[in-house]
């Protein structure tokens, strides 16, 4: 089998990297996070905490 063949495991898609210097990604992720942050002023009634997100997803220890 070639190493083409082979899935990458979790621990390497997973290892840390250099970050991004794409101009489409990094305008996409400034975009989307500023489009959170706007979210989130205008309906802090609407935010859910990190305890209840754990809890949704089972994550609770």
């Amino acid at each position: 089998m070639s190493e083409i063949d082979q899935k990458p495991t979790l621990d390497e898609k997973t290892r840390p990297c250099e970050p991004s210097t794409d101009p489409d990604y990094l305008a996409w992720k400034e975009r989307t996070v500023t489009r959170a942050l706007t979210d989130a002023k205008a309906n802090p009634d609407q935010l859910v905490s990190h305890a209840e997100m754990r809890r949704r997803f089972g994550l609770e220890r």
